[in-house]
């Protein structure tokens, strides 16, 4: 099984990120998504088009792990954060695209 066949086949088991949204934090902070890009043509990913989750860790913060298919080229797109809700939301790329992110 080829790498994209695996991503291809990994993303459609992921749930729709709409469907774990919004995130509530200990603290009663909020996550409602984010502003997606492909990386191959930097064509907008709507969030109701993105799959993945959210899974809590220590304190105020949680791992988004997300994928997306481009509606435009069909690249699949990946998005790794950890989201910190001490005191201001803050962001921090674990690996991949980088994405404008709102809560």
């Amino acid at each position: 099984m080829t790498p994209e066949i695996r991503k291809q086949i990994e993303w459609t088991l992921l749930p729709l990120l709409t469907d774990v949204l919004p995130h509530v934090f200990a603290n009663g902070a909020k996550f409602h998504g984010f502003r997606a890009e492909c990386d191959a043509c930097a064509a907008s990913i709507e969030l109701p088009e993105i799959h993945g989750d959210l899974v809590p860790v220590d304190g105020n913060r949680c791992v988004l792990n997300a994928r997306a298919k481009c509606p435009s080229c069909e690249a699949f797109c990946e998005y790794h954060y950890l989201l910190n809700a001490e005191g201001e939301m803050s962001v921090l790329p674990l690996q991949g695209p980088s994405a404008s992110l709102t809560q």
